[in-house]
């Protein structure tokens, strides 16, 4: 069924539970994606939802555009092959498919550079966080020949995962082998403990070297954009704060994609992020989320440029997409993901329930249907 929230009745959002294409896609329309978050099923399930690509992959209406928000990757296991179906459509379809940055693949990004980033989550990497990142799971789809040892030790972090979560120790405990904080292998059972480290070490290395500047996937990261305009309407994945909009204002929204464009090397990002007023604005714009607030309302048109009105954003999760400000900001994060929906930013392998062994955490089993939804802009609107 269609959902038509009251306060802007031309702006749609598809609500379907089934997975099955609509007949044709609305002509002139825009149709755009929030955080996907390591979710492929539910990638193709929302893109099959706007009808635009046919059984036999050729695009439908060209009339009609789509855009993806950011945060493919990271809290379910399948973020490689969400990426790579998102690339593969905007490879396909250049002319009508966009895919902006999110802050996670920006972190990414980051994590390639271990010395610029010693200081940043702990002393180690975004990626080896225990909770809202790289997914355990996720390190089987960077191993050539996965056998099962591999199959054990990633039920050894599950496990120990489960452990953590029990005992409040999210923000002190990382995936990591040997450095920042207390190490996941603490939480291992003292007889894996060594294969699990052996084995996460080779995972990790993989992980980073597959995004390295220079590889497939590490040059299509480093080309997203941070901004993207359809008619009056700009997207952005976090938000645009005060001080962000100054530099908007000042370089304008293809003047921000080119800077980050030329900054995105592995060699150049971090101190272009941590130390210029251009690379911290451009971070602020992936990870703001002052604009979800009331009071904001009044101030969103000052912070947008001439001939935009509406702003449409991920990053700020709901079970639904809100529309505020009179319809002129979107708050698009719908959790999209089934396994950020199942269990959050907490690991769980989703097929099964497992309970801690204090008995204090549980990991639910997740339904296989992919909820949320996504919207549709109708041209002049």
């Amino acid at each position: 069924q269609w959902f038509i929230p009251p306060v802007l009745a031309a702006l749609m959002a598809l609500n379907f539970q089934v997975y099955r294409p609509l007949d044709r896609p609305q002509e002139n329309a825009v149709y755009v994606i929030g955080d996907l978050h390591g979710d492929v099923h539910c990638a193709k399930h929302w893109v099959g939802k706007t009808g635009l690509v046919a059984e036999d992959g050729k695009w439908v209406d060209d009339s009609s555009k789509l855009i993806f928000l950011g945060d493919y990757i990271d809290k379910g296991p399948t973020s490689r092959q969400t990426l790579e179906y998102v690339k593969s459509l905007t490879d396909q379809f250049p002319g009508v498919v966009s895919a902006i940055i999110g802050n996670h693949e920006l972190e990414l990004l980051r994590d390639r550079d271990a010395v610029g980033n010693e200081w940043r989550w702990g002393g180690a990497g975004f990626f080896q966080l225990a909770y809202a990142s790289v997914h355990p799971g996720e390190y089987l789809n960077f191993v050539d020949d996965v056998d099962s040892n591999d199959d054990l030790v990633v039920e050894a972090l599950y496990n120990a995962s489960l452990e953590v979560y029990s005992y409040g120790k999210h923000a002190n405990v990382m995936l990591s082998p040997d450095k920042g904080g207390i190490s996941i292998l603490e939480f291992v059972t003292p007889e894996l403990r060594a294969l699990v480290k052996d084995r996460m070490g080779t995972y990790q290395k993989n992980y980073l070297d597959s995004f390295r500047s220079g590889t497939e996937l590490g040059n299509w990261l480093e080309r997203r954009p941070i901004l993207a305009q359809v008619n009056n309407t700009l997207f952005v994945h976090g938000g645009i704060s005060p001080d962000a909009a100054q530099y908007l204002t000042k370089i304008g929204i293809d003047g921000i994609n080119k800077l980050f464009a030329s900054n995105a090397n592995e060699d150049n990002l971090s101190d272009f992020l941590d130390r210029t007023g251009e690379g911290r604005a451009i971070y602020d714009m992936v990870t703001y989320r002052g604009n979800h607030e009331s009071s904001s309302c009044p101030h969103l048109s000052k912070l947008l440029p001439d001939g935009i009105s509406r702003l449409g954003v991920g990053h700020t999760p709901g079970n639904v997409v809100r529309l505020m400000c009179d319809g002129n900001f979107l708050a698009l994060d719908s959790s999209l993901g089934r396994w950020y929906r199942n269990s959050g930013n907490e690991y769980c392998p989703g097929d099964t329930v497992q309970t801690s062994k204090n008995g204090r955490y549980t990991c639910k089993q997740m339904k296989d249907n992919c909820e949320g939804q996504i919207i549709r802009i109708k041209n002049g609107d």
